[in-house]
């Protein structure tokens, strides 16, 4: 069971805004200094930390010690105070920005334009991507990342979306990423995540055909209004 001491401190809309403003202030600063000039030592430093957290992709955070490590190292701050765990389980939260950021760091490689978008949620942004016409697969591999029965296959599912997410350019918010893994992994909120996901892909969708073009924008009113009851939604575990 997951170590819950330290998670369980803060109140619940206090958790999810310190593990949402902690990945997304982590993302933004790696990729800042990944697209700043190349000989700067900052452009090296983040390269290293991507490409360190890549690999760690794959790996589940349990049998990944030096990858928690490393995520912790990068987010530091509020994150480490409030949210890291105390015991030999890794928190909720923990377990949710390891996922969102070496998600990012796949995102990220060999990148030539931000893919930490914020304000766009995941499923707006494969939204968009349906609205592209590329593939017939899109939208199946969307409801088998919704109805995915454990977390090792959902994880599994939004790789390989974030892989099509990469080929066309296509970003979004990693710290909200974060927020609703969490809210995922936790029975009581499950259902709602769900409700909101298919309802911002379908968002995206519309947005992308009526738009005619395939750049992520923020997901205006109707995300302001998802992202606030999803505060209230994922906050409890």
């Amino acid at each position: 069971m997951s170590d819950l001491r330290s998670d369980l401190n803060a109140a619940p809309s206090e958790r999810t805004d310190v593990l949402r403003n902690a990945v997304g202030a982590t993302c933004h600063r790696l990729q800042n200094n990944y697209f700043s000039t190349p000989s700067s030592r900052e452009y090296h430093v983040a390269r290293a930390s991507l490409a360190q957290m890549r690999r760690n992709a794959s790996i589940d955070i349990k049998r990944n010690p030096l990858g928690l490590a490393t995520a912790l190292f990068e987010m530091g701050g509020d994150f480490d105070t409030k949210l890291a765990g105390k015991g030999d389980e890794p928190s909720p939260s923990e377990r949710a920005a390891y996922t969102a950021l070496t998600l990012f760091a796949v995102h990220m490689q060999s990148a030539t334009s931000p893919v930490h978008v914020p304000s766009v949620s995941f499923a707006t942004a494969c939204g968009r991507l349906h609205a592209l016409g590329i593939s017939d697969s899109i939208k199946p591999r969307i409801d088998a990342m919704l109805l995915a029965g454990s977390e090792s296959s959902r994880i599994a599912h939004i790789r390989s979306l974030i892989a099509l997410l990469r080929t066309n350019d296509l970003g979004f918010d990693y710290g909200l990423l974060a927020r609703d893994l969490r809210g995922l992994a936790n029975p009581k909120t499950k259902s709602g995540i769900q409700l909101r996901w298919g309802r911002d892909f379908a968002h995206g969708y519309f947005a992308g055909t009526k738009s005619g073009h395939s750049d992520t924008v923020p997901d205006g009113a109707a995300h302001a209004e998802s992202a606030s009851s999803g505060s209230a939604t994922t906050g409890a575990s």
